[in-house]
């Protein structure tokens, strides 16, 4: 079968798969941790864009908020939570609607946020209204399967998987699946042996997101991602293929099927041309380093402000630290797109 096939079925096979089994994925109980678990500022500066938003749309009684892949739920707990403190009139107007097609991680979503918030659930992006006035999705293209492509004798081949009783499941080479696959890949320069990873599921999905933009809104995404010249430099020569099991990555996709995290980084420049084919503006290229650092000004002296001690002031500290660390979490990309006549919000202009 193709990488792509294998990946889908690891992850996302009924009650088998890595995200289908019932068990926790993110957090500390889980496999890896994602930005809005380290602390609320994540969701207080997602929070404190929504709030901008929400103004220059002149406040209105109804604010349709959709996020796709909530996990936990702790980016809704944290954004609702900063909008309830600092804006009330927003908060009383926020239809919050959560995307999630496994039952399990809805029932624990709805158990975790019922107190603060009445949040709607549908099962699938198709199943929203093109209609949301902010649509915000935290590392959910990365989890989406990818094809495995390989350079090889100057010609590109694509890697499947094959099993046997001596190797179990393993690379095996075998000609490209379809020839759309090499269509991002046609201005790069490889280098013999190099590997890529393909995902035109991430353009589809991209534009199934911006779709659900309202005529004046906002696409919000964050995932580990570069631009084609640097996603598929030659020097890149293994791809970005990564697995996440107990809080150790590892890079052995075939090592613990469905009972491990695959996940590859995201093409910026796929994700840009989808949105801006759904008539979506792109805002400016920002790491979230980048783009915390701009919101700090208006972020972080609440929530100094809010800590009653000083422990729990330097626990905020710590997680800005994490948040905006280059070499991790801050490496993150941050991709905005508007849709209609919208100003400069939090993040995209200086603080």
């Amino acid at each position: 079968m193709t990488f792509q096939e294998w990946m889908k079925t690891c992850l996302y096979q009924p009650e088998l798969g890595y995200y289908r089994r019932g068990r926790p994925t993110v957090g500390r109980d889980g496999d890896f941790l994602t930005s809005p678990e380290v602390h609320p500022l994540f969701g207080a500066a997602v929070g404190h864009v929504a709030i901008e938003l929400w103004r220059q749309l002149d406040g209105p009684a109804t604010f349709r908020v959709a996020e796709v892949g909530p996990g936990t739920g702790s980016l809704a707990e944290s954004m609702l939570r900063h909008i309830r403190a600092v804006a009330p009139r927003l908060a009383e107007a926020i239809q919050y609607t959560t995307v999630e097609p496994d039952d399990h991680a809805a029932q624990a979503l709805d158990s975790r946020l019922r107190v603060i918030h009445r949040v709607n659930r549908v099962h699938s992006i198709n199943q929203l209204s093109g209609c949301q006035h902010l649509v915000v999705a935290n590392e959910l293209l990365d989890a989406l399967p990818v094809h495995r492509l390989q350079f090889i004798d100057g010609a590109w081949r694509e890697l499947r998987v094959n099993h046997s009783t001596v190797d179990g499941f393993h690379d095996a080479v075998g000609a490209v699946s379809e020839p759309s696959l090499l269509e991002p890949l046609g201005e790069i320069t490889p280098g013999e042996g190099q590997i890529v990873e393909v995902a035109p599921d991430r353009g589809a999905i991209t534009t199934s997101l911006a779709r659900c933009v309202d005529d004046r809104g906002l696409l919000l995404l964050f995932d580990y991602g570069y631009s084609r010249d640097r996603l598929y430099a030659s020097w890149r020569r293994d791809g970005t293929l990564m697995t996440f099991r107990n809080h150790v990555p590892g890079d052995d996709p075939y090592a613990h099927p469905g009972e491990q995290d695959l996940t590859t980084h995201v093409d910026i420049d796929q994700a840009e041309a989808a949105a801006q084919a759904s008539d979506l503006a792109p805002l400016p290229r920002l790491s979230q380093s980048e783009w915390l650092h701009q919101l700090g000004a208006a972020v972080l002296p609440g929530v100094a402000e809010s800590v009653a001690d000083t422990n729990t002031y330097l626990s905020a500290r710590r997680a800005s630290e994490t948040l905006t660390d280059p070499a991790g979490l801050g490496r993150i990309a941050v991709m905005g797109f508007t849709k209609g006549a919208i100003k400069p919000l939090p993040g995209w202009m200086p603080s």
